[in-house]
């Protein structure tokens, strides 16, 4: 019987000192792996933290660029507002004065029978030339735009590009229960070893017992040692318990390795995110110089669009001033004929006056030739020829001279009359 037990115990002891060895192993492997996966997840919640917070800054300064490129496109669309407002206002005049056809009383003798408008004597060159520079400061705004949205576009795809990477990431979680969870996990872990580790001190201690038991069947009396049937009492007890403690052992054993495995998948999971997310990081990092060019092209976009408008303002004062010139050239036009008007009525005056004054000489200088005459039949008998040349000279005579000019256009009295009603009705331009 003593036999059996000792094997039996020996057979005990000799399964459960290496669960029992591994036992001390998982726990300390556990340990480690709880303190490194604790130190590897504060890690990553802080570069977690830093991920979202740069793909936040990443948003925000895509937003910027965005609300930056529209309110440029805004104020480009407003100049073209005035573009096209400035560009009626030339092709209206240019209407007018195509419509204006020159009256027959101007044309040359060159001219003959073509009929002419004002618009004929512009320069066609200047206005296209103007509105050939105006093209050009327009398609270069709109050429830097297509590259400022271009590259917008690109800025949303990477950013695009990030935040699906942050989506897929495991969820990197601050609560405290699950460290807690895990700690207590740790604990049961420990709490089972050194249950283990008294189990299999008792089945040493059994071991003992029945190596002791056996080497002294031989020798003792059973009848006369009443401590030797004490110890095969106990042993009888603790044999019928050995499996069941080896059982124990087994179990609480594999207990240790589910807990043990929450803690490994844990740090497991623990070192997958902070690999995935310190790629991330390097990810961002690289998109610094991806982002520097982004802001370069905001930046050259700006400039082109202070070009544009510089080149715009300047071209607009040319085309406002030309369309100035051609509205004083209308009007002058109208005022031309009006001071033709004017100077035939002042050469009528004049005309008039020197008739008057012919009518008055003549009367005076027949009177006057009448009295010579006169006086010759009274006293022209009594008078020597020698005495004064002169007596028979005629009265003095005077010629009113007209200096050879340009003859005053002939204009017709219905352009005359529609030069008033224009003349009236429009706006005084400015001086």
């Amino acid at each position: 019987m003593e036999a059996d037990w000792f094997v039996n115990a020996k057979r005990a002891l000799t399964i459960a000192e290496p669960i029992c060895s591994s036992a001390s192993s998982l726990v300390l492997s556990a340990r480690e792996s709880l303190e490194s996966a604790f130190a590897i997840h504060s890690k990553t919640l802080f570069l977690s933290r830093e991920v979202h917070a740069q793909i936040a800054l990443l948003y925000q300064v895509n937003e910027t660029l965005h609300t930056t490129a529209g309110a440029f496109e805004g104020e480009f669309q407003g100049s073209l507002v005035e573009l096209d407002s400035s560009g009626a206002r030339l092709d209206g005049v240019l209407k007018k004065l195509e419509d204006t056809v020159v009256d027959a009383g101007f044309k040359g003798t060159e001219d003959g029978d073509t009929k002419r408008s004002l618009k004929d004597h512009t320069d066609d060159v200047v206005v296209e030339e103007l509105k050939a520079q105006l093209r050009q400061a327009i398609d270069y705004f709109q050429d830097s735009h297509r590259n400022m949205i271009s590259d917008l576009s690109q800025f949303d795809a990477e950013i695009s590009e990030l935040s699906s990477d942050v989506s897929v990431l495991p969820p990197a979680s601050s609560d405290l229960s699950s460290s807690k969870s895990l700690v207590n996990s740790l604990e049961s872990i420990e709490d089972h070893a050194h249950a283990m580790g008294a189990l299999l001190e008792s089945l040493a201690h059994h071991y003992d017992q029945c190596s002791q038991a056996l080497m002294t069947s031989s020798t003792s009396n059973l009848q006369e040692d009443p401590e030797r049937e004490d110890l095969i009492k106990v042993l009888r007890d603790d044999a019928a318990q050995v499996d069941d403690v080896v059982e124990e052992v087994r179990q609480r054993y594999a207990d240790m390795k589910t807990l043990a495995d929450s803690i490994l998948t844990f740090a497991a999971s623990s070192a997958e995110h902070y690999g995935a997310t310190a790629k991330l990081c390097d990810d961002i990092s690289r998109h610094q110089d991806s982002l520097e060019k982004h802001l370069f092209a905001v930046r050259q976009f700006a400039d082109d669009v202070a070009e544009y408008f510089s080149r715009r303002n300047s071209l607009l004062d040319e085309l406002d001033s030309l369309v100035e010139y051609f509205e004083r050239f209308m009007h002058s036009y109208d005022a031309l004929v009006l001071e033709v008007v004017r100077r035939k009525n002042t050469q009528n005056r004049m005309e008039k006056v020197v008739r008057d004054a012919l009518d008055k000489l003549k009367f005076i200088y027949e009177e006057e030739m009448a009295s010579r005459k006169s006086f010759h039949v009274k006293n022209g008998d009594y008078l020597p020829s020698d005495l004064w040349p002169g007596l028979s000279d005629p009265p003095i005579g005077y010629e009113i001279i007209a200096h050879e000019i340009s003859p005053l256009p002939d204009l017709s009295a219905s352009l005359i009359e529609q030069v008033k009603k224009r003349l009236i009705s429009a706006p005084s331009l400015p001086k």
